[in-house]
This record gives structure tokens, C-alpha cells and sequence, in this order.
């Protein structure tokens, strides 16, 4: 028997109603094998050859959740990063030179408020510190009074970036004010006639006669009366004619010594008798020599250290006086020579456009007393000399209402409030800058790290203060128990 191949059925053609017109035949080619092109590499990187979804057909109305609106960042891009807001989780950036510049705020002064171990060293070792470091023409100088493992708290952070810490002590054995330095009531580093324009009638920061003024006041406990003042002014010229005829520069023993032997050609002048001048400027005498031998022995009886500059290659200028007394009145007197020196140096150069961060730990010291004012005085100058005053607090209601430390506080215009577990002081924070009615629970439950940040008359924000890890190692201020700063070297 044969096999057949197995024949394929006929193809039945559907049925035909009626008459239907020739077809032509067909033209279709036929199909050829095609190979696939080759895979790039580049192209699969990019997720190219990555198989595509069906997409998801709705409408506008099932689809709006889906487009949820995003809120204004809390602050404007320029400026340095503080950390980040609480409320919408965006950076918070500010710079008090460039809100002034934007019009935000009208004073570049700033107050970190709150008490011990919230956070303010950290805000202000980072934001106020290093940070501003990274930008052109900005200098930092820092008043440090807190005391960490034998010396000022920044003295790590002044070690990191290279700077020198310039330490005073009453034992003598650290660095010395002049207080009658040309370099300090002029602002220059070079020897400068003291007769020579300084500005005209422009407001200038403090000179060295009223530096004298209210040292002499600090240590009379009391105004100096006018004769004291003329007697003063005698002898300020004598000693500075007589050091300058012996190529030196006078220091405060050669006031006491003029005040106490004044000069024939001077009560002739003045239509006096020598013993009548010299009665004017006994208690002044006997006062300062007092405290240059008691309360500021050591610190301002001999001429400037040459170790003591404001302008360090790194930009950061380190002042330790951790180690003089809250007692007396040689903490507010250095603070204030300090002051007076960068402020005339300042004046002096104000066409340069340097911009300076000036940092004050325990910025209560600096505000009471005669020299007080003279700090405040300096401080309200700022605009005119490019400097940024940031002062750290702890309770503001321990401060009376009429207190210098509160105009002080007043002055400024960014203000950081961390927590404070007195509701006076809560109380005070948000009746002296205003807060919205309420916030005395917010800052009563801030947490360690985060504050409220008030701006000009902008709302505030709830802020954590973001940090690096080489930043955490430097603000630590645990160090006598972990000994962490031991590891920022390495």
C-alpha cells in the first residue's frame, strides 16, 4: 500500500452575495527574517530597552489628590544654611548681612537665646563661626567666657582653623590691653598722630578719652564729677606728650603719675593753683591705681601684647577670658577695650567693604556698668561699620525691663529662641519680640537642637539646627566626659 501525503484542506472562501469585482492579486512581499539590532550598552544604562507600562487611564477629578500643593520654602535661598524647617521639612537659610541687603531687617544684630545645654554654643560655633568663614571679606572675632577643661571653649575650633587663642588671666601671665593704645582709640596698625581727622563730624565709635571716662567711673563706683573730668584730660595730654618724647606709648601708671603732680604751665593756663589741680585728680589718682593693682592687675597696666591682632591669615580672631572673675569690673573692661578696638578699626577701613561676625558668650557681662554703655554705643554703630554683633543669653526675665542688657537684646533683629523650662522666661521671650499669643508651650517643649527663628517681623520658624559629623565633634561640649575633641584631630 502507497502513503499519501496528507493533503491540506481547501481553503473555503467566505460566500459571495451577489455579483463582486475581480481583486487584483496581491503585492505583499514575502515576509523576511529580520534580525533584532544589537543592544547598546549605554542605552540599557538609561533604561531604554526596560519594557513599558500600560498606562492607567482617569480622570481629572479621581487624579487631583494626586497633585497636592507645595509650600513657599520658610526663607530665601541667599544666605547660610541654618538647618531645616520642622513644619514643611525645607532648608532654612539666613544671613544677617543679606537680609539687611534685602531689606528684611534693619539691624545686623543678632540674639541666641535659651537655657544651658539646648544647643546655643552649637548654632553659635557653626552658623555664626565657620560658616561665615566660607564667604569672601568675612572676618570672626569671639569674646569666649565659658570655660571648658581649663580653658575658653572655643579654643578647639581656634586650634582647628589655625588661629591663635589670645587668653587674659589676673596672675599676669597672660596677654595685656593698653588701655591707652593708639591702636585701640584709632583703629589702625600703624602709629598714627593722635591729632590727625578721624572723620570729621561723622559719629565714630569710642575714643580713648571716654574709654578713661568710664574705667575712671567703673572704679569711683560713681559719674566722674567735671573737675575729675578736666583733671583727667590734663593728664591724658601730659602723658601722651611725655611718652611721645620717649619714643613710647603711654600706659594707664602715667595717668595716675599726671594726676598726681600735674604742671606748673597747666594751672597757669587754667588761673589755678598746682595744689588746686591736683586736688581735682587725687580720687581719680587713687582709684585707677587701685584697680590696676587689684581688680585689673595684669590686663591693662602695661602695653598691648604683641601676640594680640585682629587680623589673623585665617579670618578667625579668638579672645579667651574664661579665666577672669564674673566679680569686678576687669570682664566688662576687656570686653569693652575689645570691642573699641574692632569697631575704630572698622571706621578706619570701612571703604573695604570687610564685613565682621563679632560672637559674645554670656552677652550679659558686656552690657552693665559704665563701659557697658560704651558697648552699646559701638553696637549701635554696626550698620555704619559692617559688624554683626551675635550675643548668647539664658533668661531674659532675670533682666529688669529698664536693664542695658535688655536694650542690648532689643537691638536685635534675628533672634534664635531655644527652650526655656521657666514660663517667665518663656513669658518674657514672646513679650519682648512679639510672638504669636501661645508660643510659651512651643518653647517650653523645644527639644535639644531646636529653636524658634524670628526674622525682622516675619513669623517665626520652628528650626532644627542641622550639623555634620565634623561639626558635631567640634561643638561638643562634653569633653571632660567623652574626651570626643581628642578625635577631631585625627
Amino acid at each position: 500500500m502507497i502513503p499519501r501525503s496528507p493533503v491540506p484542506p481547501a481553503k473555503r472562501s467566505p460566500p459571495q452575495v451577489g455579483w463582486q469585482p475581480p481583486r487584483p492579486p496581491s503585492q505583499r512581499p514575502e515576509p523576511q527574517f529580520i534580525p533584532p539590532p544589537r543592544r547598546r550598552r549605554w542605552l540599557d544604562r538609561w533604561g531604554w530597552y526596560e519594557p513599558r507600562l500600560d498606562p492607567m487611564h482617569t480622570t481629572t477629578r479621581q487624579a487631583e489628590a494626586l497633585n497636592l500643593a507645595l509650600s513657599s520654602p520658610p526663607t530665601s535661598y541667599r544666605g547660610l544654611i541654618v538647618g531645616t524647617d520642622l513644619l514643611s521639612g525645607q532648608l532654612v537659610t539666613h544671613d544677617p548681612f543679606v537680609s539687611y541687603e534685602d531689606k528684611l531687617i534693619s539691624s545686623p544684630n543678632a540674639a541666641v537665646i535659651g537655657d544651658v545645654g539646648k544647643g546655643k554654643s552649637s548654632l553659635l560655633k557653626t552658623w555664626a563661626c565657620t560658616r561665615q568663614l566660607l564667604l569672601d571679606n568675612r572676618r570672626v572675632v569671639v569674646l569666649d567666657k565659658k570655660l571648658q577643661a581649663g580653658v575658653g571653649e572655643y579654643t578647639a575650633l581656634a586650634r582647628f582653623l589655625g588661629a591663635p587663642s589670645i587668653r587674659f588671666t589676673v596672675d599676669g601671665r597672660g596677654s595685656r590691653l593698653n588701655l591707652l593704645d593708639p591702636v585701640i582709640a584709632l583703629g589702625d596698625d600703624q602709629a598714627v598722630d593722635l591729632e590727625a581727622d578721624t572723620g570729621g563730624g561723622l559719629a565714630r565709635p569710642t575714643g580713648q578719652m571716654m574709654l578713661l571716662r568710664a574705667v575712671l567711673a567703673e572704679a569711683l563706683g560713681r559719674p566722674v564729677s567735671e573737675r575729675e573730668g578736666k583733671a583727667l584730660r590734663l593728664a591724658l595730654v601730659s602723658a601722651t606728650q611725655d611718652a611721645h618724647n620717649r619714643a613710647r606709648v603711654p600706659v594707664i601708671s602715667d595717668i595716675v603719675h599726671h594726676l598726681l603732680h600735674p604742671s606748673d604751665d597747666q594751672a597757669r593756663v587754667l588761673d589755678r593753683r598746682v595744689r588746686e589741680l591736683q586736688d581735682w585728680g587725687l580720687d581719680p589718682a587713687f582709684a585707677l591705681e587701685r584697680m590696676i593693682e587689684e581688680d585689673l592687675a595684669g590686663l591693662v597696666d602695661a602695653e598691648t601684647s604683641r601676640d594680640v591682632h585682629l587680623d589673623h591669615p585665617s579670618g578667625f580672631t579668638h579672645f579667651d577670658i574664661s579665666a577672669l572673675p564674673l566679680d569686678g569690673p576687669a570682664l566688662r573692661v576687656v570686653m569693652t577695650l575689645i570691642n573699641t578696638w574692632q569697631a575704630n578699626m572698622l571706621a578706619r577701613r570701612s571703604g573695604e567693604g570687610q564685613q565682621t561676625v563679632n560672637v559674645v558668650e554670656e552677652g550679659w557681662h558686656v552690657a552693665e556698668g559704665s563701659v557697658g554703655a560704651i558697648f552699646r554705643r559701638n553696637v549701635k554703630l554696626a550698620r555704619g561699620l559692617g559688624l554683626a554683633t551675635i550675643a548668647g543669653f539664658h533668661h531674659i526675665s532675670d533682666l529688669p525691663p529698664d536693664s542695658p542688657a535688655r536694650s542690648l537684646l532689643q537691638e536685635a533683629e534675628t533672634v534664635f529662641v531655644y527652650g526655656q523650662g521657666s514660663q517667665d522666661d518663656a513669658e518674657a521671650c514672646v513679650e519682648l519680640y512679639n510672638l504669636p499669643a501661645g508660643t510659651e508651650e512651643t518653647i517650653m517643649a523645644l527639644e535639644q537642637g531646636t529653636c524658634l527663628l524670628k526674622v525682622g517681623r516675619r513669623d517665626p520658624i520652628l528650626l532644627r539646627h542641622e550639623r555634620s559629623q565634623r561639626e558635631i565633634a567640634l561643638t561638643d561640649t562634653d569633653d571632660a566626659l567623652t574626651g570626643i575633641s581628642a578625635r577631631v584631630a585625627a
